[in-house]
């Protein structure tokens, strides 16, 4: 830098003491020559500073970096796995738990120690705003700050402990923060995030202690997610594996629960998912509508214990031709039709304690219209049918067809606002044609749908608004009646 402000300087006293002695054209030919030879120099020092300044501010960055690896070569390192729950949404990251290199003493473990980042695949919502010219194909990455609302040192499942080399924090979720799920809106379906990261730190000037009293002030902790090493509360007693192949060479995956095996014949409860939903990993038909109720305490007390079978598509249940098409159903048979019942066929066959007569279907939007398709095709073989804000369109269901289940006890659950399926084209016009010859058409009809918990409130501070499409979160709270009759003793007391 001394350098280049010599050579300016020496520019400078050039230039003006010579045109200042006399503006002969030999003197400014002088100076332009002397000029263009200090230019020269100075260019010469400038790469030469630039050089050095360049090598001077790398030599600055590589000791940062190799500072920066010392640190985390100190760091605790650790790797996590995450608990995952079912809400009436969908699924949540609620927990991460880390495995530390060493114990960590339990007394020195606080929340507000601990910052989470959550980087996850998402659909490029913005990309849909008029004028944008982002690609809505591509998927983006979406980065989240999660509050961390726990801290305490646990065993390996997250529960509390003593000091540990486990570690659990619990994290905020709702309905907008924290889904391991990514919805693609042309797919039409949900699949698991990937990536899905959680880089977990300790916050700058926050330390944790090892059992051995040493202070830790930095964790290295591998950011990746597992989720097939996850842990699913919801899901422990389910089996997610099943898998069956029908004479037509079409393949559906499924999950199953079964009751304590007493002796007794037992119901079986089939639970058909909606368009979300769909592909070959139960993990997203059962968490995606929150299925696991159906296999929790509530309900199977009700029940007096039941098997319960949630079976997936590969693609869309409403898919009624073999190239795909399906959005477009006018109210005919699904191409899974045929596998879907040899399905429930063999399940039954390969459980002699399901009462073959107390099976019961049902379903939400997609599997609501299969819901429907079953028992059209089938009359007498189910005890009972629940659709739920079903999409099989009134247009296609013949008298003769309404007349074959007439005996057969239906209840239809829907929320007046669905702008998804409307109840006035689907639901609303078969209820009136099946109630004018049946006595067996219950209904639970809802204004919207809302958080009932208490845990959710909107912008507003009033419980929070989901889809009006999403009235099956009031079958799975069990919240639907009519005329004082709970739906879930109802299903209960059905026979065939």
């Amino acid at each position: 830098m001394k350098r280049r402000l010599l050579a300016a300087s020496l520019i400078l006293m050039v230039t003006f003491g010579t045109i200042g002695c006399g503006e002969t054209t030999q003197n400014v030919e002088a100076t332009e020559a002397t000029s263009e030879t200090v230019s020269e120099a100075l260019a010469e020092t400038e790469g030469t500073d630039e050089s050095t300044e360049t090598e001077a501010e790398e030599t600055v960055e590589s000791t940062e970096k190799e500072e920066e690896n010392e640190n985390m070569g100190n760091a605790l390192k650790g790797t996590q796995k995450v608990v995952v729950i079912g809400q009436d949404y969908g699924p949540a990251v609620s927990k991460t738990i880390i495995k530390l290199d060493e114990k960590i003493s339990s007394e020195s473990v606080s929340a507000d120690s601990f910052k989470v980042v959550e980087t996850k695949e998402s659909f490029n919502w913005a990309s849909l705003a008029p004028g944008s010219k982002e690609d809505s194909s591509k998927h983006i990455e979406m980065e989240t700050e999660r509050v961390v609302t726990d801290a305490y040192t646990s065993d390996e499942n997250g529960e509390k402990t003593d000091s540990s080399e486990y570690v659990t924090l619990e994290l905020m979720y709702n309905p907008e923060v924290g889904s391991p799920f990514c919805y693609d809106l042309f797919k039409g379906n949900n699949a698991i995030c990937n990536p899905y990261d959680l880089e977990v730190l300790l916050k700058d000037g926050q330390t944790i202690k090892t059992d051995a009293g040493e202070d830790v002030s930095a964790i290295d902790v591998d950011k990746k997610v597992d989720f097939d090493s996850a842990i699913y509360p919801d899901l422990a007693n389910t089996d997610i594996t099943g898998k069956f192949t029908g004479t037509d060479g079409k393949t559906l995956c499924y999950a199953s629960y079964e009751p304590e095996d007493d002796g007794a014949k037992h119901a079986l409860v089939i639970w058909l998912h909606g368009a979300g939903e769909g592909g070959a990993d139960p993990r997203l038909n059962t968490l995606g509508n929150k299925v696991t109720p159906l296999f929790g305490e509530e309900f199977q007390k009700v029940m007096s214990g039941a098997y319960v079978l949630a079976p997936q598509c590969p693609t869309f249940w409403m898919q009624y031709k073999e190239e795909g098409d399906w959005m477009d159903n006018p109210g005919t048979d699904s191409v899974f039709l045929p596998t879907l019942k040899e399905l429930i066929d063999d399940y039954v066959a390969n459980h002699e304690n399901i009462d073959t007569d107390r099976i019961i279907i049902g379903g939400c939007s997609n599997g609501g219209y299969m819901t429907m398709d079953m028992i059209l095709n089938y009359p007498d073989f189910f005890a009972a049918a629940y659709p739920v804000c079903e999409a099989y369109s009134d247009s296609g269901i013949k008298d003769e067809q309404l007349q074959a289940i007439k005996n057969l006890p239906v209840w239809f659950i829907y929320a007046e606002n669905d702008t998804t399926v409307d109840p006035k084209k689907f639901e609303e016009p078969t209820i009136k044609r099946l109630s004018e010859i049946s006595e067996n058409v219950h209904t639970s009809v809802f204004k919207d749908v809302h958080d009932t918990s208490g845990n959710f409130k909107g912008q507003d501070g009033q419980p929070y608004q989901y889809m009006g499409h999403w009235s099956w979160i009031y079958f799975f709270n069990n919240e639907c009646e009519e005329n004082g009759v709970n739906m879930w003793q109802w299903m209960s007391e059905q026979h065939r």
